[in-house]
């Protein structure tokens, strides 16, 4: 049966970070001097040797990173008790026994399972897939010469809580749940999870589920103005102008002369100015080092805002040392993708915090 070492390929070890892959080093006690893919290199030289605590530290770490998440539940069945046994009847290998890679031609173009292996019991368990993302191109001199492009991407499952977890972006995720789907003959249909919907479209409850601090949105405006016509953006130009004149030169007349255009007085009267001045705009940002919330502006805008995403900076304790971590929530891809490196255990929390506690209630 495959273990999770079995899953771990070079290009894995050579995205962990440098602090982390000299940890490994010296605890294998290997020169911890070079960079990122020369201790890489060193690690994997002696990867079959390693195992214990060292190997702990590579699993905590090696499928999770700055990953960019997305969950998947079944709308048809109650969990995915039997998932994995379905996986297994219909591959031409079984992927839990096997790790099977193809060669640099033939690369699928869409995602495919090459391997897997059970995390804790037979119920939680890693897949990893594989796919073409395009063709690299260089020359030597004269010389042309093409390489494959791809990316292996993880997949978390918990068949008792019902959870796919694709480590990839919205696009990528789509199209492994899609070749699950048809690999298992459509005995389950899926539909991403909606991290949002369970607090009200409201990107501040989640914050403050995760205890978090608001620190970033971003967003289109709420109830567009759809006369909005390029004679009104000059006119709403022209007033902000006339205002910062009035500040400098104390001259009321031209600010009152701008106020009173007609191209935007009649708009003025069932509109308000702010959601006008907004509809010129495609988006709008806000962020702030600290919490959003209780700033002037935010607070001022907020209701005009339709948000499409937003950071979250919340803190957790790992092996007893407490870290701040950065995601962003899209909230039209419904995806969490962290912003700096996170381990397995944050990935850990994030899923009790968020999904888990959900699906206790139900």
């Amino acid at each position: 049966m495959n273990t999770i070492k079995s899953l771990i390929f070079p290009q894995d070890l050579h995205r962990l970070s440098k602090t982390l892959l000299k940890e490994i080093c010296n605890k294998m006690t290997l020169d911890t001097n070079g960079n990122v893919n020369e201790l890489a290199s060193r690690v994997w030289d002696v990867f079959e040797h390693i195992d214990g605590d060292v190997l702990k530290i590579i699993s905590d770490n090696i499928f999770s990173g700055a990953v960019s998440l997305a969950w998947y539940q079944a709308t048809n069945k109650t969990d995915l008790t039997g998932f994995k046994q379905s996986i297994i009847n219909k591959m031409p290998f079984n992927p839990f026994e096997t790790v099977v890679t193809p060669n640099s031609e033939n690369v699928p173009i869409d995602p495919t399972i090459i391997a897997g292996a059970d995390i804790e019991g037979s119920q939680i368990y890693y897949l990893r897939f594989i796919h073409r993302t395009g063709v690299n191109v260089d020359y030597f001199l004269a010389n042309r010469r093409e390489y494959i492009k791809h990316e292996i991407t993880t997949v978390y499952i918990d068949e008792l809580k019902g959870i796919i977890e694709v480590r990839a972006s919205s696009a990528v995720a789509k199209k492994i749940i899609a070749w699950l789907t048809k690999v298992v003959d459509e005995q389950y249909e899926f539909k991403q999870y909606d991290l949002l919907d369970n607090y009200g479209g409201n990107l501040a409850t989640l914050a403050d589920s995760l205890q978090g601090r608001l620190i970033d949105a971003t967003g289109r405006p709420a109830g567009l103005v759809n006369t909005f016509e390029e004679t009104q953006g000059q006119s709403i130009v022209s007033i902000l102008s006339a205002i910062d004149e009035y500040y400098t030169n104390g001259e009321l007349s031209v600010l009152e002369q701008n106020l009173n255009c007609e191209h935007i007085t009649g708009i003025l009267e069932t509109t308000p100015f702010t959601l006008l001045l907004l509809s010129g705009l495609e988006t709008i940002g806000l962020g702030s080092i600290r919490e959003l919330r209780g700033l002037p502006l935010y607070n001022y805008l907020e209701p005009y805002l339709s948000k499409q995403k937003g950071s979250i900076l919340f803190e957790h304790s790992v092996d007893g040392v407490k870290q701040e971590y950065s995601v962003r929530i899209g909230v039209n891809t419904k995806t969490f993708k962290f912003n700096v490196f996170a381990s397995e255990p944050v990935l850990d929390y994030i899923r009790e915090k968020l999904i888990y506690q959900i699906y206790s209630a139900r």
